[in-house]
């Protein structure tokens, strides 16, 4: 019914024979510190750059002392690596007796410390429920408001994550039981541990729980979150703390009938949005609430552990989480994103956030934009640590049949680019490696040589070594952003907007689509947070993108007028920006914000923007069969007109120039690359290259990716012009950002 039962006869024939494990020196004391400008961990008061190799959860390579990733371990210690993670999960240590065993733990640290003895090793420790603890509580468990359950697959030997995204049976987030029984076998687990000789190599704990431990809700990829009684009880217990008052409770909701006791969490048909993609605030505010009551439970329990290690290890310890996704969350941040960002950033029981690359779109192939999952500025404007997941590994080993020099080429090209974008945000990684052979692109495994890393190649781990070398002493440097254009996010949009899958087809294509323009443009861009524009110097951007900004407040709107839109900068609105308040919805404030009228408009099909100027780019912006809304439109003699609706001729984008700065208006986002394109390289912010090459700019450091080989010229910020004729295939060259001097072959 649920996880695989292999594993416990494997732990009955694991023990801590053989000789004793090397051991740290001292005991270790890790810590994260801002330090000019940049997060940086320091291990016993020693700044060490963030680069972390990371085991797998996934049986056959996640056991550090066993062969393969013994020799892994070794690879990367050889590359000068000092930072390991392993996983772990409480289904490994917290017995159905009720007893906590650390001999995996400690096997797991000791492994790594016999081949690299100064190692500081990261555990990322799941704390959901274990198998056995699940089985007992049926009552505690996740229910899916759309769906039953599905039983799981227990062929084969799976991970014990394995069916995590599909509607399995799970411990509800909002299980009171399972979060206080964890709490304190986590408590146990740390106390034991400490008093071991491994335990003076740990340096950190990542928190984990949720889908692959991402702290996602169950099943949200498909299906919407949770109807259990744990989920009611918490619902209500949210409203009553929120409002306090009935009469308060029923001025917010606007129901006179509503009451805590009639608290209930929205069906299905409750969650459907009654004013095209936007949620009414004056209707639908419970169902706003019950999201935010899920996001808010989700960060409040990351908080809580992460707060039980900190204060429980005896020494200054590191503690992480998954959290933080922006983008790539497929169009369902309400359903199981991470929306709570600042709940989470605020706490001083977190020192870095984590996750996986984005996957899509455009993300993997060579000459795409590798990007984070995060709004890393904001991350960095905090003083938390973000590190990437790098889980999209080069083709190792590389078939025979192929051209063998041009498919190394390429994943160089590939690694490079990924660990640089990292590093010129101020920010860090680890390498995931799954441990049984290499990953092509296609998802095919290549297993012709035997089994070894996702990064074992001799050329490959050079390469990286000498990266680690070259940012290492960049990072002695103060950090600074080498971006002149900023990209403005919000994730309380996403409360206010259709959460139901493929019912807002707008907030994805901001999100996700539109810094893909920035990456094309040859302009280095910032993204971050609404609520962190009045933190942000102002005076290093040009150019401003406002995406899914829907929901600003008076105060915002007042800043942004006086602030952003001068100083001859330019100012790019997509689609609603500031239509509501939080209180009500109001098509007016869009001309208050741009500076152009611009009025409601209604379609009788999918829209589609032609473009004018722009080569008579043709936007095909499609929700299937039928149109959807609201849309807007520009009603204005004096704005120039660049784009106009197909069906309508109405104008669809536009540009108004004031005297202290020029406004772009976009209706709808698409899946190309213009108009902003062509908006950024006008706007006065630096373009470093004009070929569709990817740029990244920090650190004193340039970098440029290329999908071909040919001649590539790269224009830095002083004037000077560097070319490069390049042979066949992807490469991503790192340049002093003063000299142009290459800096690494």
């Amino acid at each position: 019914m649920l996880r695989h039962l292999t594993w416990y006869v494997t732990f009955a024939l694991i023990g801590l024979a053989g000789s004793q494990p090397a051991t740290a020196a001292r005991p270790i004391s890790a810590r994260i510190v801002s330090t000019d400008g940049r997060p940086t961990i320091f291990i016993n008061g020693s700044p060490e750059y963030p680069m972390v190799y990371s085991l797998t959860d996934v049986p056959g390579g996640r056991w550090s002392w066993e062969e393969l990733a013994s020799h892994n371990i070794r690879q990367f210690a050889a590359s000068g690596v000092r930072l390991f993670q392993v996983d772990l999960s409480f289904d490994h240590v917290w017995k159905e007796n009720g007893s906590v065993d650390v001999a995996l733990a400690r096997k797991q640290i000791a492994g790594i410390t016999r081949v690299c003895p100064a190692a500081a090793v990261f555990i990322r420790l799941h704390v959901s429920a274990p198998e056995w603890w699940t089985r007992k509580h049926p009552e505690e468990w996740v229910k899916y408001a759309d769906t039953d359950y599905m039983d799981e697959n227990d062929e084969g030997f799976p991970r014990i994550i394995e069916e995590d995204n599909n509607p399995v049976r799970r411990v509800s987030m909002a299980s009171t039981l399972w979060r206080e029984e964890a709490g304190r076998t986590l408590v146990t687990f740390l106390r034991a541990l400490a008093r071991t000789p491994e335990g003076n190599s740990l340096a950190g704990i990542q928190v984990a729980n949720g889908i692959y431990g991402e702290w996602h809700n169950w099943g949200f990829y498909k299906n919407e979150p949770d109807v259990s009684a744990p989920m009611h009880e918490a619902f209500r217990s949210w409203v009553r703390e929120t409002y306090r008052d009935p009469t308060a409770l029923r001025k917010a909701w606007n129901d006179s009938t509503a009451s805590f006791s009639t608290v209930h969490v929205p069906g299905m048909g409750e969650r459907q949005t009654r004013h095209g993609i936007f949620r009414d605030p004056a209707k639908e505010k419970p169902v706003i609430d019950y999201y935010r009551c899920v996001h808010q439970l989700v960060a409040d329990n990351i908080i809580e552990f992460a707060r039980i290690v900190k204060q429980t290890w005896p020494r200054p310890i590191i503690t992480g989480t998954f959290y933080g996704y922006f983008f790539s969350v497929f169009g369902r941040q309400a359903a199981g994103g991470h929306l709570e960002l600042f709940r989470v950033l605020d706490s001083p029981h977190i020192d870095y956030l984590s996750g996986p690359q984005a996957y899509e779109p455009e993300s993997w192939k060579p000459g795409d934009p590798y990007r984070s999952r995060s709004l890393i500025t904001t991350i960095r404007l905090h003083g938390k640590l973000w590190l990437d997941e790098m889980d999209v590994e080069p083709t190792i080993p590389i078939p025979r049949e192929s051209r063998y020099d041009l498919v190394l080429r390429n994943g160089i090209a590939n690694v490079r680019r990924n660990i640089a974008f990292t590093f010129t945000k101020g920010m860090g990684l680890w390498f995931y490696d799954f441990g049984v052979g290499g990953v092509d692109l296609d998802g095919y495994r290549h297993n012709a040589r035997g089994s070894r890393g996702s990064w074992d190649h001799s050329v490959v781990l050079s390469d990286i070594s000498a990266a680690k070398r070259l940012f290492s002493e960049r990072t002695k440097q103060p950090y600074r952003s080498g971006a002149d254009a900023l990209f403005v996010f919000d994730t309380e949009s996403f409360y206010w907007t259709a959460s139901l899958p493929k019912s807002d087809p707008v907030s994805n294509m901001l999100v996700d689509y539109a810094p893909l323009a920035g990456f094309r443009s040859g302009v280095v861009f910032d993204p971050i947070h609404l609520r962190d524009l009045e933190k942000v110097d102002l005076t290093q951007y040009r150019v401003v993108v406002f995406t899914n900004t829907f929901v600003l407040s008076d105060r915002q709107r007042d800043y942004i007028q006086r602030r952003v839109a001068t100083d001859n900068r330019t100012v790019v609105w997509f689609y609603a920006p500031g239509y509501s308040d939080g209180t009500t919805l109001d098509d007016r404030r869009l001309s208050a914000l741009t500076g152009m009228t611009i009025i409601p408009t209604t379609l009788q099909a999918p829209p589609h923007i032609v473009l004018e100027s722009f080569a008579d780019t043709v936007i095909s912006f499609t929700t299937g069969d039928s149109p959807f809304g609201p849309l807007f439109a520009v009603s204005d003699s004096a704005a120039e007109v660049f784009g106009r609706y197909k069906e309508t001729h109405q104008v669809a984008v536009a540009r108004k120039v004031f005297g202290n700065h020029t406004s772009w208006y976009v209706a709808l986002p698409g899946r190309n690359v213009e108009p902003l394109l062509s908006i950024l390289r006008s706007s006065g912010a630096h373009v470093y290259a004009n070929q569709g090459e990817i740029v990244y700019a920090g650190s004193g450091i340039v970098t440029l990716h290329t999908r071909e080989g040919g001649r590539h010229s790269v224009t830095l910020r002083n004037g000077k012009t560097v070319d490069f004729d390049l042979p066949e295939g992807s490469h991503t060259l790192y340049l002093d950002s003063e000299t142009g001097e290459l800096l690494l072959p």
